[in-house]
């Protein structure tokens, strides 16, 4: 990031509150989008103002070669912070909200760089919803996952039921939207809703050696060479 694009993000920030919900930072070209609300990062209003802003205003003027969706602390999202977003449907803004909460997530997933969610923890609802809208996901042995919105007399509102049919296939996807199932990593990369599975102290540098795989010349038809590639290679000791 340039640093007068950091100076503008880092006082917009400042406006909006002294507690960020997400954290950007460039490194060798690598982009870091870390949702640093922990233990449970959930997602909010602000929340989503801020993911807004970084996809329509700081991400489109950068230049990086990949971007890594992760949460801080052991959990990735514990999904959307639900009191809150009722109360915001409720005064008559939501369904600009949830247009707007798609949008940034459609965002990551029409790029035509790796973006790739780095999933530890919990990963449940709309935090399920950003990861499928990352190109790969890369779970810990420990993760959770799953859209229990159904269990909150509630759909997936952001690309969620999509994606999953995209991912499962319709019938397997109506069964766990339905039943609002969560599942755990080996049974996720069953499903294909994940695309490898990690011990969680290997996870960001699997994910670092996926950008190093794929960066150059990237093409999202050949995932699965990219994959078969980060599976032989050998996390030094």
């Amino acid at each position: 990031m340039l640093n007068w694009q950091k100076k503008r993000w880092e006082t917009k920030y400042l406006r909006m509150t002294e507690k960020r919900k997400i954290s950007w930072e460039v490194r060798k070209r690598i982009g870091y989008l870390t949702l640093t609300d922990p233990p449970e990062n959930r997602m909010d209003t602000l929340f989503f103002s801020e993911l807004h802003m970084l996809t329509t205003e700081v991400i489109p003027q950068g230049k990086v070669s990949a971007i890594i969706v992760s949460g801080s602390g052991r959990h990735f999202s514990a999904g959307a912070d639900l009191d809150d977003l009722t109360r915001e449907i409720r005064s008559g803004k939501g369904n600009g909200l949830l247009i707007s909460n798609y949008d940034s997530f459609r965002f990551l997933d029409e790029l035509d760089i790796p973006v790739i969610a780095v999933i530890r923890g919990v990963c449940i609802g709309s935090g399920l919803e950003l990861a499928m809208h990352c190109h790969f996901r890369l779970c810990s042995t420990d993760a959770l996952l799953g859209l229990p919105e159904t269990g909150f007399a509630l759909i997936p509102a952001a690309g969620g039921i999509r994606k999953m049919i995209s991912q499962t296939g319709k019938a397997k996807a109506i069964e766990l939207i339905l039943k609002g199932t969560n599942f755990v990593a080996n049974e996720a990369l069953d499903l294909r809703i994940a695309d490898a599975v990690f011990p969680k102290k290997e996870l960001m540098e699997k994910a670092e050696k996926l950008v190093e795989i794929a960066a150059d010349g990237y093409r999202r038809y050949r995932k699965k060479e990219y994959l078969e590639r980060l599976s032989r290679h050998a996390t030094p000791a």
